[in-house]
């Protein structure tokens, strides 16, 4: 099992999110502003299986109007994860990628982000699945240190990697911290180098047993 997959992501989940997806760009394409219900008909999926993925119709709409921006920029970030064999490398093209497709494509993705946040309204407790992107790329970039990490170490890399790139990267570097584009790309490229050397010293010298 690939590590993304590791997050929950499973083939079968990949696919109901993949089908209502497509349900609702043909509705879209065909003049319509879909329900969630009214997606999950056509999909042939249960209603409140897509409840589970989308809280509402505006939720499903700004995620498929975003996977149409970016479409082409994802596979950009996936090719820059496999451009060298060292992890080091590879990871800093993947968030040099990332950033650059974060923020050229920065309203489509803070609109999808607002939506992201939105408890669901059935369960005000819960919050949505979300798309995980950037767990399939930044899991490539760091796979030729799959053997040394291991199963558990690989799993805790990718997600702290995942707190450098993304639309909440960029709200962190610039709304909060208020720094240049560049400032902020320089910032997140040293974040994730930090933690891939931290993981490469943990599986080179393992803390001795309490």
């Amino acid at each position: 099992m690939s590590g993304h997959a590791g997050f929950g992501r499973t083939q079968q989940k990949q696919r109901t999110r993949a089908a209502l997806k497509a349900a609702a760009a043909e509705l879209i394409e065909q003049g319509h502003r879909p329900t969630v219900e009214q997606v999950a008909d056509t999909a042939q999926v249960s209603r409140s299986t897509a409840y589970r993925y989308f809280s509402s119709a505006d939720a499903l709409h700004a995620e498929v109007l975003l996977d149409t921006a970016i479409r082409d920029g994802i596979e950009q970030v996936l090719a820059a994860a496999g451009r060298s064999p060292d992890a080091a490398d590879r990871l800093a093209s993947v968030v040099r990628e990332d950033h650059a497709l974060v923020t050229a494509n920065e309203r489509a993705f803070r609109t999808a982000l607002q939506t992201f946040v939105a408890p669901m309204s059935e369960q005000p407790g819960r919050l949505p699945a979300r798309p995980g992107n950037r767990l399939r790329y930044l899991d490539a970039a760091v796979e030729p240190l799959r053997e040394l990490l291991g199963p558990e170490r690989m799993r805790q890399l990718v997600a702290a990697l995942a707190l450098c790139v993304g639309i909440e990267s960029l709200v962190v570097t610039r709304d909060i911290c208020n720094l240049g584009e560049a400032e902020a790309e320089q910032l997140k490229q040293w974040a994730a180098n930090a933690l891939l050397q931290q993981a490469i010293r943990d599986a080179a010298d393992p803390p001795a047993a309490q």
